[in-house]
């Protein structure tokens, strides 16, 4: 039988999509969860309340898009869509002696124009399942976390725990075990020492990482330096079984020396060995960076990646300003321009999200300019210099309120047809696979 949840959803989403948007936040599966949180935050009697730490935000995003007509999006769907977002994650922490315990629970909500396009571009065989919508799901991850609310024409949404860790830290000894996150690397818009959930270069909000289920380890020496490891078992997600071969066991040493700070990893990453050194030290004012990983492929042969970079704040013209330049050498990147048909190393890092990009070299440039203490403007670049494509991205923060963020922003893709950013030819069919140009506006209430 079918509930009237799900019928009175259907009918909204072939009309006002925003309001079937807000109408999932009181879906069954969510209030029990809602309640329960509310009544902890209500509770300021409670010892509950009193030990732990409550906080976590609430983010709204309208985004409108404009595609080419032969552009895939545009010719299996509107031209121009348009898109809406959210972003709700309850956060409980506590801390006690050595120990602490975290507990994020998210809820996240894509529908519109393009969810629906996107389904359309599936059931052609001309978009992976996995990219319809983009919202997280556990299909690699040891513990299923995730459940999914509604995922029906221009609506998708789940509701899942994004850090449920709890972990140890002594006067040498740090252990954290459960779901949380860990970054690696001097990489400023591309990382290829960051092997766990890395950001799209391309990425606006970059708050949380998502969260993987890995037992994670420290040891401080007495010189400073230190030695992390990091075990991450993870499923195959045909069979649903715990696999070696697409788990990972990573080791990276960080030291200092001669007022250089240096990082050795070793992994071994979907049954593919990687090694691995990072170099960061100051020059002149500014800060220079350098990291390089050599990965032993399991279709043979080896791919050496490397980023560097360099960054520095200065004052001009009474303006805070701060900027960066990084190149960015993908070992398993196409360098011959030919995206049509990507090699297999190169597919299945996209596929895992380890990869955003299809080319061989990267140039990127960024800024930050403090207009205001409350206004700040962000304008960026990334250029495949195997084709000359770029995307240019600008974006404006304002505090409007003590606990309210105003962004705004365009995404604007640059390049001629057959370029990774200008549009890549789809088979026969005539179409492009273009980005397309974005503006959006993003609402971030925190608490």
């Amino acid at each position: 039988m079918v509930s009237p949840e799900v019928i009175f959803l259907d009918r909204l989403q072939n009309r006002h999509n925003w309001l079937a948007l807000l109408v999932i936040l009181y879906s069954w599966r969510v209030v029990y969860a809602m309640l329960g949180l509310i009544l902890l935050c209500a509770s300021s009697r409670c010892a509950y309340a009193d030990e732990w730490e409550l906080r976590g935000h609430l983010k709204y995003q309208l985004s409108q898009a404009f595609y080419e007509s032969d552009d895939l999006m545009g010719a299996y769907g509107d031209d121009t869509p348009t898109d809406h977002e959210i972003d709700f994650r309850f956060k409980a922490e506590k801390r006690w002696d050595r120990w602490d315990a975290k507990v994020h629970y998210e809820l996240l909500a894509l529908g519109g124009d393009s969810v629906k396009t996107r389904r359309a571009l599936h059931a052609d065989n001309l978009l992976p399942s996995d990219t319809v919508t983009g919202l997280p799901n556990d299909d690699r991850r040891l513990f299923d976390l995730t459940d999914e609310i509604t995922d029906d024409k221009r609506l998708a949404a789940v509701h899942r725990l994004d850090r449920l860790s709890i972990g140890y830290s002594g006067r040498r000894l740090v252990v954290r075990a459960g779901r949380h996150a860990v970054s690696w690397g001097n990489g400023l818009a591309f990382n290829p020492l960051d092997i766990f959930n890395p950001f799209s270069p391309t990425a606006v909000d970059k708050d949380y990482k998502t969260g993987d289920d890995m037992l994670y380890g420290q040891w401080l020496f007495d010189s400073g330096d230190d030695l992390q490891t990091v075990v991450l078992p993870r499923r195959d997600p045909v069979s649903n079984d715990v696999a070696s071969d697409r788990s990972s066991v990573a080791f990276k040493y960080h030291g200092m020396r001669a007022g250089m700070d240096y990082d050795l990893l070793a992994a071994l990453h979907y049954d593919e060995a990687v090694v691995g050194i990072g170099l960061a030290r100051d020059w002149h004012g500014a800060i220079w960076r350098f990291d390089a990983s050599v990965t032993e492929l399991s279709n043979g042969g080896h791919a050496t990646s490397f980023v560097t970079n360099i960054d520095r704040s200065w004052t001009w013209a009474g303006y805070n300003m701060y900027g960066y330049l990084e190149y960015f050498r993908n070992g398993v990147g196409e360098a011959d321009k030919d995206y049509t048909t990507p090699n297999a190393d190169l597919q299945e890092r996209i596929m895992r999200g380890e990869l955003f990009t299809l080319g061989r070299d990267y140039l990127a440039a960024g800024m930050q300019i403090e207009v205001t203490p409350l206004f700040h403007l962000f304008p960026s670049t990334i250029c495949n210099l195997n084709d000359e494509s770029l995307f240019f991205q600008v974006r404006a923060a304002y505090d409007w309120r003590q606990n309210i963020l105003i962004t705004a922003g365009l995404n604007l893709p640059y390049g001629d047809r057959g370029t990774e950013f200008g549009g890549i030819p789809v088979d026969a069919t005539g179409y492009f696979a273009a980005p397309g140009s974005e503006g959006y506006l993003r609402i971030s209430c925190f608490f």
